[in-house]
């Protein structure tokens, strides 16, 4: 078989190009970091995993954001409860060295005064708003949740004390109301009667409704709030009615067990998403690893292939100086 200059100089050119397009992939590896592969077709198996590697970092990342979201209003959230928790004390401290000794009215109306600041203050901090959101609404987060008018509380609207069932039964159910973020717990539906329900355990209720925590029912000393109230008034009578005001006194030392429990309710929640935090974090920087593991070549490896690339290249561009004319070999150096 003849061969000609012509076969000798394609046959060559065509294996220059393949040695250049080896060295082109090995720069681009190494400006890229060393990345393994550059598109799906260079490894389909590879893009396949490193496709479902960055779908779980992405779903990580997204539940380590509602954890640090929650997280931030949850410091909101525990430092109004612990005003309350505070005035709530207070107030059953100085009331319990009142019982104990003999209270002047002089006394008793300085006190029943500052029951009434407390219920303003109570207020207050319930209608706390964090990133313009009211955070002791329940659902409704756009609505001012608490109001006093004319010696009535009212939450959302409705009496905290009427004596209508119905408007009891709305109460109850603001009180119970949820909202459920998706912190990595698996989360879990199920259908009841009809609706989609979600499973306590499969997720994070970020609701803390304030009506849940000062209290409701059809009698006024129900809530906290005005039973305060309720207390001033009957400290500023003369002769005190004791059997009236320890009747309040003591709703008044059971509503405040029930609010240091709420208070410390919140701060074990707090800490267990802290360490869910930590959790999440930790799921971070292993699938980072993965992915980097996946898809990228140590960068002292992309250095030598592209080190060993251009030799090849170079060894090449000389042999062809043996075989081709100078003015081609000219032309591709």
């Amino acid at each position: 078989m003849r061969i000609t200059q012509s076969m000798v100089m394609n046959s060559y050119t065509s294996r220059l190009g393949k040695v250049f397009a080896n060295m082109d992939r090995a720069t681009i590896q190494t400006i890229t970091h060393g990345r393994k592969f550059l598109t799906s077709s260079d490894d389909p198996a590879a893009t396949a995993r490193a496709y479902q590697l960055r779908k779980s970092f992405q779903q990580n990342n997204d539940f380590l954001y509602n954890v640090n979201d929650v997280l931030d209003t949850m410091d909101t959230i525990d430092s109004s409860m612990r005003v309350i928790s505070e005035m709530a004390a207070s107030a059953h401290k100085t009331i319990t060295e009142g019982r104990n000794g003999t209270w002047a009215l002089d006394d008793r109306k300085i006190f029943a005064n500052e029951l009434r600041s407390m219920q303003q203050t109570a207020i207050r901090s319930l209608n706390a708003t964090f990133d313009d959101k009211f955070l002791f609404g329940g659902s409704s987060t756009k609505t001012l949740p608490f109001e006093m008018k004319d010696g009535k509380l009212y939450f959302r609207g409705i009496d905290v004390a009427s004596t209508d069932p119905a408007d009891q039964a709305r109460l109850q159910s603001f009180a119970d109301e949820k909202i459920y973020r998706d912190m990595g717990f698996g989360l879990t539906v199920d259908i009841v009667n009809g609706l989609p329900v979600v499973k306590d355990n499969s997720a994070f209720n970020t609701s803390i409704p304030g009506l849940s925590l000062v209290g409701f029912g059809v009698r006024p000393e129900d809530n906290f709030i005005l039973n305060l109230g309720l207390i001033a008034a009957e400290l500023e009578k003369e002769p005190l009615d004791y059997e009236t005001t320890s009747y309040l006194w003591d709703k008044l030392d059971t509503q405040r067990i029930h609010i240091l429990g709420e208070v410390t309710r919140v701060g074990a929640d707090y800490n267990f998403l802290l360490q869910q935090r930590n959790v999440l974090e930790v799921g971070n920087d292993n699938l980072n690893n993965k992915i980097l593991n996946v898809e990228f070549m140590d960068m002292e490896e992309a250095i030598m292939n592209l080190k060993m690339a251009d030799y090849i290249y170079r060894a090449a561009l000389e042999i062809g100086t043996k075989i081709l004319t100078p003015s081609f070999i000219d032309f591709m150096r």
